[in-house]
C-alpha cells in the first residue's frame, strides 16, 4: 500500500508525491507533535482509496479506479520545510513524517450524498470544501498519478488542498464533518 498526495502551488499547478505508510494516523488517534515541528500547519483533504490495479490510466477511465471516498488531514512542519528549501535541499521530510496523514472512515462513492465537508479547529469552521472545488478532478489526479506510480488496490490518494491552517498548537481540537456526520475528531498533543 502506498499513499499518494496531491500538492498544489498558489497558482493551482499541482503534482503528486508518495509518502510512506508510516504516515497514516488512523482511528481518530491524537496527533503527537514531533520535536522538529515547532511551527505546524495542516490541510483538510478528501481521500480516495484505489480499488483497481492500473498504470498510465486514461482520464476518461479513471473513475473506475476508486470506489471509496473519505476525508483526511495532512500535517506539515512549516519551519523545517522552509529551512530545507533555503538550503537547497528537498523538503519532503517536512510533510512525510510519522502520523502526518490522518485519515477518517471511507464510504462507497455510490452511496455518497456529495463530497462537501467542513473543517473545524476548536469548534470553529475554518474551511469548507468539496471534490468539485479542487483545481483538478479526481479522475485527472488518478490519471496523472498513474503515469508515475502503478496504482495498487488499497493505495490512498489524498486529493490535496491549497488551503493550510497555520500555527497549530498543542491542545487544538480538529474535526471534519462529512456526509452530515462527524468523521474526524481528535486533538493535538
Amino acid at each position: 500500500m502506498k499513499i499518494l498526495c496531491a500538492e498544489y502551488n498558489p497558482e493551482g499547478r499541482g503534482t503528486v508525491v508518495p509518502i510512506g505508510d508510516n504516515a497514516l494516523l488512523r482511528n481518530n488517534d491524537d496527533f503527537y507533535i514531533p520535536d522538529f515541528a515547532d511551527r505546524l500547519s495542516c490541510s483538510p483533504q478528501l481521500v480516495l482509496r484505489i480499488g483497481k490495479l492500473g498504470k498510465s490510466v486514461g482520464e476518461r477511465f479513471a473513475g473506475r479506479y476508486f470506489q471509496e471516498i473519505g476525508v483526511g488531514i495532512r500535517f506539515y512542519a512549516d519551519r523545517l520545510e522552509e529551512e530545507l528549501h533555503s538550503e537547497g535541499l528537498p523538503a519532503g521530510v517536512g510533510s512525510a513524517f510519522d502520523g502526518c496523514a490522518a485519515i477518517g472512515s471511507l464510504v462507497d462513492k455510490d452511496k455518497c450524498d456529495g463530497t462537501d465537508y467542513a473543517f473545524r479547529v476548536n469548534g470553529k469552521i475554518v474551511y469548507e470544501g468539496s471534490l468539485q472545488a479542487l483545481p483538478f478532478s479526481a479522475e485527472h489526479l488518478i490519471s496523472f498519478a498513474s503515469g508515475f506510480y502503478t496504482l495498487k488496490i488499497g493505495d490512498f490518494l489524498y486529493c490535496g488542498n491549497r488551503f493550510r491552517y497555520r500555527e497549530l498548537e498543542p491542545g487544538d481540537r480538529l474535526q471534519i464533518c462529512f456526509q452530515g456526520k462527524e468523521w474526524m475528531d481528535f486533538k493535538l498533543k
